[in-house]
């Protein structure tokens, strides 16, 4: 086997490791590549499943005040920007955890820098309770899904009619759903892990 042979399998066997990632919804449980995560998962130990140094960002999280106290809630956000990925704590509420898939861009580009936290698309596979959802981008795709439950948001204004957004039921969790703002296709999903009420 020549050098050049070897490099190539090289290059290859590393662009599997990183793009290959696989993010699952089960059981009322997240995976990330098969291993069970959840808010108590360390920076590190989501580095090291990923193969990537994720981005801290702290910020206060305007819509959201804990019930408690009554008092706004602060974030802790790992951003994977490479990956697509990130995973959100909250410091009133030690079982949570929130992760946001960025599957496909918007086709308008404006409106897709002004909305998204992620700049690139999760070139892995996601699944949630059995279903592949990297292919399923029309509404009847997604509401044909086996063991769970989907709704979706419409506006109408007369002849116009645009997708507010969307949920998946499983469980005890409900996964929201993100639409192209012109075509009505998926473009990303949100997991609120462990926290009610957001």
């Amino acid at each position: 086997m020549t050098r050049k042979h070897l490099l190539f399998l090289l290059f290859t066997f590393l662009c599997f490791t990183v793009s290959g990632q696989t993010i699952e919804y089960r059981n009322d449980s997240l995976f990330v590549n098969n291993t069970y995560v959840n808010a108590q998962t360390t920076k590190a130990a989501l580095d090291s499943l990923l193969k990537s140094k994720g981005k801290i960002k702290k910020s206060k999280a305007d819509i959201r005040k804990c019930p408690a106290s009554n008092k706004k809630v602060f974030t802790t956000t790992y951003f994977y920007h490479d990956l697509g990925l990130f995973f959100r704590k909250f410091d009133c509420d030690t079982t949570a955890l929130s992760v946001g898939i960025k599957l496909y861009y918007d086709t308008d580009s404006k409106f897709d820098k002004s909305v998204s936290e992620l700049r690139k698309t999760f070139n892995g596979q996601l699944i949630i309770a059995g279903n592949v959802i990297n292919d399923k981008r029309e509404i009847r795709e997604l509401e044909q899904m086996q063991n769970c439950r989907v709704t979706i948001t419409k506006l109408n204004a007369g002849s116009y009619e645009t997708i507010l957004g969307g949920d998946i039921f499983y469980g005890e969790q409900t996964i929201r759903l993100a639409f192209d703002s012109k075509t009505n296709k998926l473009t990303s999903v949100f997991f609120h892990y462990g926290f009610k009420n957001q």
